[in-house]
């Protein structure tokens, strides 16, 4: 098991989300769902939040099934449930023998998720071409359930998924109770490669994470910035549904091409 990462002593105490009364606030910015945008970073850049992507009935149907099958313990406090290849990070390969499919609903929930991007008013084309360009290479292959619990301190540390194994579009969606998703940079001993040395000092953005929206993650967002729930941002139990793909480099080989196939349910 992993060590825990440190934490940035910027983010030691949880940030007020008003940010004029903390005295952090030029380091410590707050992500606004009406623009889609952070007005004091304007350079950061990758994020879409759906608000209420769910109802309160889509919600209840959705943890029913969850709990159809056991979460087992996984770091930091957390059960887990995993649908994807396995992968062995370090040999750089991927082994689908135990991969036998994700679960219906995935399948439902990006397809909403498309639905709703089409309904989007983008303040810039711009922004607009990054998100299609990002959605256009996603097919959802990999499907990680986590259980946060407030008892067990449940956190998930600052980190990169993997690049070598992932593609560039990640979906969160937030079940049972609100919470943030914290993006840091300038993080020493980080996960991305030389950004430690880019930045004097670290930058933080806070996305709020209602329960029945989704985060769409891509571009910058994605690649430049390391990303954590926090355990202060942990009030009560939550649930989260995170959809990935596999990466384009992976999708090339015979491996690839079988995960591709499991995934659409044994379907060429």
């Amino acid at each position: 098991m992993d060590d825990p990462v440190p934490m940035p002593t910027l983010l030691v105490t949880r940030p007020h989300f008003e940010g004029d009364n903390d005295p952090r606030s030029d380091s410590i910015h707050i992500f606004d769902p009406e623009t889609q945008s952070v007005p004091t970073c304007p350079d950061f850049i990758g994020v879409r939040l759906y608000t209420e992507f769910l109802s309160s009935s889509d919600e209840e149907r959705l943890l029913e099934e969850i709990e159809e099958t056991p979460l087992t313990p996984s770091q930091s406090g957390k059960g887990k449930q995993h649908y994807g290849a396995k992968v062995n990070f370090n040999k750089k390969r991927m082994n689908p023998a135990s991969f036998h499919g994700i679960p219906a609903y995935a399948h439902a929930l990006e397809a909403r998720l498309r639905a709703r991007i089409l309904e989007d008013d983008f303040q810039t084309l711009e922004a607009r071409r990054l998100l299609e360009s990002a959605l256009a290479r996603f097919e959802t292959t990999d499907v990680f359930v986590l259980r946060y619990q407030t008892e067990e301190s449940s956190n998930l540390d600052f980190h990169l998924d993997d690049a070598f194994a992932y593609g560039e579009m990640i979906l969160d969606v937030s079940l049972e109770s609100d919470s943030v998703l914290t993006f840091l940079r300038g993080r020493p001993n980080s996960e991305i490669s030389g950004m430690d040395q880019v930045f004097e000092a670290p930058v933080c953005v806070r996305v709020p994470l209602p329960a029945r929206s989704i985060a769409v993650l891509y571009g910058p967002a994605r690649n430049e910035w390391e990303h954590a729930i926090l355990g202060y941002d942990i009030e009560a139990r939550r649930t989260s549904i995170t959809l990935r793909t596999i990466s384009e480099s992976l999708r090339a080989t015979d491996e690839g091409q079988e995960v591709m196939r499991r995934a659409r349910g044994g379907k060429s």
